[in-house]
């Protein structure tokens, strides 16, 4: 396997820095697809399987009163109420799956896709011809234009969802906020149940949005790309020698630097 070198350029290495470069391009610009397509169907199918789960999860511990506030949550409880709950065990290992699981496979399956139409469409040679100073310029480009494609990858925010997830689960302390108001129950009753709500509301966003990073970067296992800093170096690396073995173009460039003085 070709890894970068570490020490300067050299003439040997310009051909196997080309391959390098042309076969991470060619896996960026998959890559870039790739994340367009599965960071939005990952996150929202992470956010409604742990949602469901979620309820499945609060009603193996809650009694009867408080469930039944739980099952007054529209449509939910036609996706909760087949779940099982006999063991804490089973709850855990059935929300691992549900929520994570079932989302990686699928967005694995959609990744699988990309990367066998890449395959079979890139499997020819980009040839590299020309004089030293011709391949150092173009060793160059190519790597610019690398770490372009690298910055294009987006970076996904996971807090907008886990917001709304937060919102979704407190639902049912609402239902009972409101219930509870109706019947005309005691102001310190009202308090604790408003005062549960806010530390529902603060721990849940927290503990989802530590889950929803946890999912983001496995999903992301399947653009896995090298960082921009790293490409950045390796630009201004393959410069510097572009720069060396080019006479025309350290004269062009001391002739630059001249100016601005």
């Amino acid at each position: 396997m070709f890894k970068l070198p570490k020490e300067a350029m050299t003439e040997r290495n310009v051909l196997p820095t080309w391959k390098y470069l042309v076969s991470k391009e060619r896996a960026l610009k998959r890559n870039i697809l790739i994340c367009r397509i599965i960071q939005p169907i990952g996150a929202l199918l992470f956010m409604f399987n742990l949602l469901i789960t979620s309820f499945n999860f609060w009603l193996y511990f809650l009694d009867e009163k408080m469930a039944e506030y739980f099952m007054e949550v529209p449509i939910l409880p036609f996706f909760v109420e087949s779940m099982p709950r006999s063991s804490l065990s089973s709850v855990i290992v059935f929300t691992l799956l549900i929520a994570f699981v079932v989302p990686l496979l699928i967005c694995g399956l959609i990744a699988g896709i990309f990367y066998l139409i890449d395959y079979k469409k890139n499997r020819g040679d980009e040839p590299l011809n020309g004089n030293l100073a011709q391949c150092a310029q173009a060793l160059t480009n190519k790597a610019e234009n690398l770490y372009e494609l690298r910055k294009k990858i987006p970076h996904w925010s996971i807090y907008a969802e886990t917001g709304i997830l937060t919102v979704l689960t407190a639902v049912p302390l609402v239902l009972m906020f409101i219930d509870y108001a109706a019947d005309g129950a005691m102001a310190l009753q009202l308090v604790l149940i408003a005062l549960a709500l806010l530390v529902t509301l603060f721990v849940l966003f927290w503990v989802y949005a530590l889950l929803f990073t946890v999912f983001a970067r496995v999903n992301a296992l399947y653009y896995l790309s090298p960082s921009e800093w790293k490409l950045y170096e390796l630009y201004q690396q393959l410069d510097a020698y572009w720069e060396a073995v080019d006479p025309a173009e350290f004269a062009r460039r001391q002739h630059r630097a001249e100016k601005r003085k």
